[in-house]
């Protein structure tokens, strides 16, 4: 935080909390790998990665720093929240870091949080770049509501699958990561969806019924 000098004292400027979802490109398969969120309200680490985001994104640079157990009320995929969470003021964006503390935020992380929080204290998944800014508190839809929503597989070559609670028809979007629009079409939850021929990388899907929305990052590998 900035720090003002008056008169011989140091007064700390509070700043607001920003929210960054992460996209990662781990190898396991599993839809809960593909993003993650983590929170700061270092001025400088935000200002890195609004910088970052600026960036096209292979060029950006990946998170790593010190998580503590709990989702922290808003580290999240979709429905799934994670057991763990990095600790604001203790991340930052790098281009280096030792491999040991490269892993999946679930198939990894979460797998064996005692491990990654009680021996290693750090995480640095080296495909972690941020993707986006969102917005605070971070509304989900959550698996048990009305609202929940689920894709897969994830990621996806030439189909993918949507699975909501409520079956009512609504707007399917995909995105490319420059955010043009490659397909829009309205169906019903359930049915199997063809994807037109991409390239590997990734994609931000948005389903819509006009009364909820959620967007989620979807990775193509061929």
């Amino acid at each position: 935080m900035p720090l003002i000098l008056t008169m011989g004292i140091h007064v700390s400027l509070a700043q607001p909390t920003r929210y960054f979802e992460f996209t990662t490109q781990c190898g396991h398969g599993n839809w809960q790998d593909t993003s993650f969120i983590a929170a700061t309200d270092d001025p400088v680490v935000i200002d890195t990665v609004l910088t970052d985001l600026d960036k096209p994104y292979e060029e950006r640079r990946f998170i790593s720093g010190q998580i503590d157990y709990g989702d922290g009320g808003y580290n999240h995929n979709a429905g799934h929240w994670f057991l763990w969470h990095f600790i604001p003021g203790q991340w930052e964006l790098t281009e280096m870091a030792i491999e040991v503390c490269d892993g999946c935020p679930y198939s990894d992380v979460d797998a064996d949080t005692a491990y990654w929080i009680g021996v290693l204290g750090l995480f640095c998944p080296w495909s972690g770049k941020p993707s986006r800014e969102v917005s605070a508190p971070v509304s989900v839809d959550m698996p048990g509501t009305e609202n929940w929503i689920h894709v897969f597989p994830n990621p996806a070559s030439d189909h993918i699958v949507i699975q909501r609670a409520s079956f009512s028809l609504f707007t399917i979007t995909l995105y490319n990561a420059a955010g043009q629009k490659i397909m829009n079409r309205s169906d019903f939850p359930g049915s199997e969806l063809a994807l037109p021929v991409l390239k590997d990388g990734l994609y931000f899907l948005y389903c819509g019924d006009g009364r909820h929305s959620s967007v989620i990052p979807i990775w193509i590998k061929n």
